[in-house]
């Protein structure tokens, strides 16, 4: 019998799983990950402004594995011995055959220390829980997203939808470090969303840092003071901590930089957000489509190595991204069309309901969805917020 460890559920690691089950080989699989429950991440902005109840957000992970020798362990990888071909957690070692890293990434904070005190991530439900509650509880006059990536601008409409809803009149700003927010994306699509960005009376702050946050005080480069301010975090991610100690090759965020089959050593394979695949120069993106792809090219070559077959090249088919904004009018490229409008937010959630593990969170979310999204499309851009 060979032994797999899978370190993370997300989407790689429960992808690598699954498609494990069905390959017919006398495995022992173990899936480590120190949360009960995946979080669905490409909605945690929407539960703001659109108030999506965070439950339909949430699936239990043992109830997504095949119950066949596969063993979940609740626990928190700390180490790997890659000598020794095992893994630690705080109170026990486990061997493998083979490795997969799945581990995703978490909120990177850059060592500073009072954001992380002050501040609000977005990376998982009860951080979701927590903005919300945040938001019901203080009157805030300002809101503060720092970072300017794909996560920062759906946050800043999910908020201006969430003032307009509750009738608050407050000011969004969004910080971005770099010269420009969405830096990566091509030109028509930077245009196209600072364009709604204006329209909808969001501020955007290039080429500048958050400096001090206390409970309800931010200060921006140049002297921006915000008073009753509330501070969202999401300029960037990095691996976790056991990624981060080691002795292999990585990028500045941490992710483990792998070959063309998704390895980066013999019998260990790293995917998702944890793993850093180039395609000719270019790395890929973080994305849930290339998660899951990964985790069943890896599966795949896993069974290959046991059968003593040749490997298989990681083909990435990258189908588009989405930038949803909370208003409806959203941007995409898609199998190389680019769209505007409503559609590419109604793509968004279709994908959405698609991927969400569980029927009752499809059913739940669809629900809610209808509810609480198609609505909004009536909206006019205006200045509030």
């Amino acid at each position: 019998m060979h032994k797999i460890i899978i370190i993370g559920a997300g989407f790689a690691g429960l992808s690598a799983a699954n498609r494990l089950s069905k390959c017919n080989l006398n495995l022992e699989v173990l899936v480590f990950d120190k949360k009960k429950c995946i979080d669905f991440l490409p909605l945690l902005p929407d539960a703001i402004g659109r108030r999506i109840k965070p439950e339909f957000l949430a699936c239990d992970i043992k109830s997504l594995l095949p119950e066949q020798s596969f063993t979940f362990i609740q626990q928190e990888v700390i180490s790997v011995d890659f000598q020794n071909r095992c893994v630690s957690t705080p109170g026990a070692k486990y061997t493998y055959d083979f490795l997969v890293v799945a581990s995703g990434s978490q909120p990177n904070f850059f060592g500073n220390q009072d954001a992380q005190s002050y501040a609000y991530a977005l990376n998982s439900v009860n951080d979701v829980k927590r903005i919300i509650n945040a938001l019901d509880k203080n009157k805030f006059e300002n809101f503060v997203v720092c970072g300017g990536g794909y996560s920062g601008v759906e946050v800043a409409t999910n908020l201006w939808l969430l003032l307009r809803k509750n009738g608050v009149i407050g000011k969004i700003v969004i910080v971005e470090r770099s010269p420009e927010i969405l830096g990566a994306l091509p030109p028509w699509m930077r245009i196209y969303v600072r364009d709604n960005l204006k329209n909808l009376g969001i501020n955007v702050f290039e080429n500048s840092v958050v400096e001090n946050i206390d409970e309800q005080r931010v200060a921006v480069s140049a002297n921006h003071l915000f008073e009753k301010a509330v501070l969202i975090w999401v300029p960037g991610v990095r691996t976790a901590d056991f990624i981060q100690k080691l002795a292999i090759e990585k990028n500045a965020q941490g992710r483990i930089i792998v070959d063309e089959y998704l390895r980066f050593k013999q019998d260990c394979f790293s995917i998702g957000d944890a793993a850093l695949f180039a395609k000719g120069n270019n790395p890929l993106r973080m994305a849930v489509q290339f998660s899951i792809a990964e985790g069943a090219q890896t599966a795949d070559n896993i069974a290959r190595s046991i059968r003593k077959l040749p490997l298989k090249r990681f083909r990435p088919r990258d189908l588009g991204y989405i930038i949803p904004m909370a208003n409806n009018k959203s941007c995409a490229e898609v199998l190389g069309f680019c769209l505007k409008g409503f559609l590419p937010a109604l793509l968004h959630f279709s994908m959405c309901i698609y991927r969400l593990p569980g029927l009752r969170n499809k059913i739940g979310l669809t629900a809610n969805l209808l509810r609480a999204c198609l609505p909004t499309v009536k909206f006019s851009a205006g200045k509030e917020g």
